[in-house]
């Protein structure tokens, strides 16, 4: 059975569910599943354990405590207050931090790049004002979401010091994939006519990423609305800057 691609919606799903669970996974038992009876003789579904969503659970409260605090700062016991599983199940999925934040990066972060950046830029032939959207977006009632810890992916590099080189490579890995897209959606642009020609796709997602990059990574209280503003003009500026005959 193929994964299903990671999403910060379900994942924000999950472990807000996580006070309903103990240890591995429970799930409902449906018609024609079994049944077991209590003392009293009641019918109650049998539990079954679930691995892949325990493992599951656990990815999604590592990738938000990490997304909130870097690797250096995360913290074992909120992943398992959030995740809702036992010390035990953990290091059973899990041998050490650094598998988990091993898993994190693999499992977590290409979907979060795809999910909030790239899904959007499928298909579309202009995609500078999609681009621009995305920059604005950051300042709207989601934004509290989006912002929270800034962008995992950028959090993680930030504490790369602390990583062996194996898990760096991984998040340096994670990067490239972003550019290449990126650069991708820039060169159809091209083919379009709605980005400049005279430009090279991979400088320009190089440049967009690292600003992105920096926005994110300032401290919530640098992230205002008159930030946010001031940096959504620049980004416009850019972007415009971009198209035939400069905008």
């Amino acid at each position: 059975m193929s994964k299903e691609p990671f999403s910060i919606s379900a994942a924000l799903s999950r472990i807000s569910r996580s006070d309903d669970l103990d240890g591995d996974q429970v799930l409902e038992v449906g018609e024609g599943m079994e049944v077991e009876s209590t003392s009293n003789g009641a019918l109650v579904p049998k539990r079954v354990r679930d691995p892949d969503a325990t493992r599951q659970r656990i990815l999604d409260a590592a990738f938000g405590e990490i997304r909130r605090a870097g690797f250096g700062g995360a913290s074992i016991n909120n992943i398992l207050d959030h995740s809702g599983v036992t010390k035990g199940a953990l290091y059973h999925h899990f041998a050490g931090k650094a598998k988990l934040v091993n898993a994190v990066i693999e499992d977590c972060l290409p979907g979060y790049v795809d999910e909030v950046w790239l899904d959007e830029l499928e298909g579309v032939d202009d995609i500078l004002p999609v681009m621009m959207g995305q920059v604005d977006r950051l300042g709207g009632d989601d934004a509290p979401t989006l912002l929270e810890g800034g962008c995992p992916l950028a959090r993680l590099a930030s504490g790369a010091g602390e990583l062996d080189e194996n898990l760096r490579k991984r998040i340096d890995g994670v990067y490239r994939y972003w550019r290449r897209s990126l650069a991708s959606h820039i060169g159809k642009a091209q083919f379009n006519k709605t980005v400049r020609t005279d430009v090279e796709p991979s400088a320009v997602a190089e440049f967009l990423i690292a600003a992105l990059h920096g926005f994110l990574t300032r401290p919530p209280a640098l992230r205002n609305l008159e930030t946010q503003d001031a940096f959504a003009r620049e980004f416009a500026r850019y972007l415009n800057g971009l198209r035939p005959g400069g905008g």
